[in-house]
């Protein structure tokens, strides 16, 4: 997920309402299509390995940290916690590797430097990711879920938030000709939980925050891309604390039958 793009975007794209639910009431999603393919409820007791691994190629240090791209964090296992139905992940500023005052969380399906996860996963045209979760609210933070084919090409945004800004989501298709939105939010996105999900094409790119449409874009034909979920730390707004949050309920899949 590269730092933000200058492309023209959107601003308040179709701003509706978006619905507050708590993790444990029942998805008000629109029905997705299709089978799931790919799934984590995050039920156990830990991070399941065998889905996912904290090395990517989109990170240029060691594949685990990357300066250049305004993240101040080095990703660890540390940073990822699983209890209660939910996946934890946790920015800490604890000096976890030369350079790095902080450390942070990544979780990739593939494109992993050769520690790929032994259930690797790779997204396809058509298919529909969603995302259950509960935003960090101290600024600094720079939380998402996207796509990585190892060269950004075909990369998908399911969402970016910037927690200075608690009502601005950016949904961002990479894949020439490329487009996006910057969606605006009467409420505060990080107050309660939701859900955020985005229909890959083939011929549209759709997003949807609590099964409400927020943004459509242009097609997408990628191969080769993995499921990226972060935590980031963002440079250009660091924190004033010295550690923060964010959960998730559940990533899902839906594949076209």
């Amino acid at each position: 997920m590269r730092k933000l793009i200058t492309i023209p975007v959107v601003l308040g794209l179709l701003v509706v309402p978006a619905a507050a639910a708590m993790a444990d009431q029942r998805d008000d999603v629109r029905a997705a299509p299709g089978k799931v393919v790919f799934a984590d409820e995050f039920d156990g007791t830990a991070i399941d390995r065998t889905k996912w691994a904290i090395h990517s190629n989109a990170e240029a240090d060691q594949c685990l940290g990357n300066k250049g791209n305004q993240e101040l964090e080095w990703h660890t296992w540390d940073a990822l916690s699983v209890h209660d139905g939910m996946l934890t992940m946790t920015a800490r500023k604890n000096n976890p590797a030369p350079g790095y005052e902080w450390s942070g969380a990544l979780i990739t399906t593939g494109q992993s430097c050769g520690h790929e996860p032994s259930q690797s996963f790779a997204v396809q045209p058509g298919d529909y990711i969603e995302t259950r979760l509960k935003l960090p609210s101290a600024k600094g933070f720079w939380p998402s879920t996207w796509t990585w084919n190892g060269n950004g090409s075909n990369e998908q945004d399911t969402y970016e938030f910037y927690s200075d800004n608690h009502n601005a989501l950016y949904l961002t298709n990479h894949q020439s000709p490329g487009g996006g939105c910057t969606y605006q939010s009467p409420t505060d996105l990080t107050t309660d939980w939701h859900t955020i999900a985005q229909q890959l094409g083939p011929y549209e790119t759709v997003w949807y925050l609590d099964g409400k449409e927020i943004c459509r874009q242009g097609p997408y034909a990628g191969t080769g891309d993995a499921l990226i979920l972060d935590l980031f730390v963002y440079a250009k707004i660091p924190p004033t604390v010295t550690s923060e949050s964010m959960q998730i309920d559940h990533v899902r899949v839906y594949r076209p039958e």
